[in-house]
């Protein structure tokens, strides 16, 4: 084999003549030559992480932690997502709710014969107030879904309250209308004896009675003309086995001669309630009751509050 060297274009050129043992020693030493490149370059990869470069064992820890955390952030969307669909589903169920309110607000207020202006469940609650002239900070805005849940949490606040008043009006008017006295202490009998000046049946003389006598079949039912609270259940001195019932407002009632009490001291009582039956136990002559109305502990006529109607 032969082989020209030349140095530069117009200098001398040189002729090896590769025959043999040359030309086998030539190509072992070329490829001496590559090896030792090449396992140089490989130390020289190797050796990198010394300057500040990452090895492949901490390289490939990269590519797992990144991997991790692309999984992490892909579950986080899907639970955005599932979370989101599950707020508008509420959302939804909420914006019900608070028709449903609404409704019923108008319902009560035409039942209780309230002024629509006063209780419109389609206005909001007039409010204000002086504003902080020194706060100029402006307020965080937040995303508009956010913003539509707390709209909806504002509304039902305020139809809140506004059911809330409703309610104590409706309540206290149902009071009053419970406790207010009505009607007779029986269901089937008659007036045997009137408040006021009378002859005593025992003395002859006269008296002052300070109630109503009704007679009445033996252990029929006694009932309460209102509501209210059993104050006395048993036997008083004149009056036999009484039941004496606290209607609150300086109002109390007796019922007395009974043949037995149903109720007990303590007991609350609905207006029409049995609360003893017809008997004649006591200063009596024959099955009967005996009814008082007292109005700031002084004995006052039954007669108006018997032959009022219930409201």
């Amino acid at each position: 084999m032969k082989v020209i060297v030349v140095r530069h274009p117009y200098g001398k050129s040189r002729v090896f003549h590769l025959q043999g043992a040359r030309l086998i020693w030539g190509a072992v030493l070329a490829v001496a030559f590559l090896l030792a490149a090449g396992f140089s370059l490989c130390w020289h990869m190797m050796n990198l992480n010394r300057a500040g470069v990452l090895s492949r064992n901490e390289l490939q820890g990269w590519h797992t932690v990144l991997d991790q955390q692309q999984k992490a952030v892909d579950e986080m969307r899907g639970t955005s997502v599932r979370e989101l669909d599950a707020l508008a589903i509420q959302l939804a169920r909420i914006s019900g709710q608070l028709m449903r309110l609404d409704a019923l607000g108008e319902r009560l207020v035409t039942m209780a014969d309230l002024s629509d202006d006063e209780f419109n469940f389609g206005e909001a609650p007039a409010l204000g107030g002086p504003g902080d002239s020194q706060d100029t900070t402006l307020p965080f805005q937040v995303p508009a879904f956010s913003d539509q849940i707390d709209e909806l949490a504002i509304k039902i606040d305020q139809r809140a309250e506004q059911l809330e008043v409703l309610e104590s009006l409706l309540l206290d008017r149902n009071l009053q209308d419970d406790v207010y006295l009505a009607g007779r202490p029986i269901r089937k009998g008659w007036l045997s004896s009137a408040f006021g000046k009378r002859t005593d049946p025992f003395t002859g003389k006269q008296s002052w009675h300070k109630g109503m006598d009704f007679a009445a079949k033996d252990g029929s039912d006694v009932i309460a003309v209102g509501s209210g609270v059993v104050t006395w259940s048993g036997r008083r001195n004149g009056y036999g086995i009484l039941v004496e019932i606290n209607h609150g407002n300086g109002y109390v009632t007796r019922y007395s001669h009974n043949k037995e009490n149903i109720v007990k001291v303590g007991d609350i009582i609905s207006r029409g309630q049995v609360i003893s039956l017809v008997g004649s136990s006591g200063r009596s002559t024959g099955p009967h009751v005996h009814f008082e109305v007292l109005l700031n502990g002084k004995q006052v006529d039954p007669t108006r509050y018997i032959s009022r109607t219930s409201r």
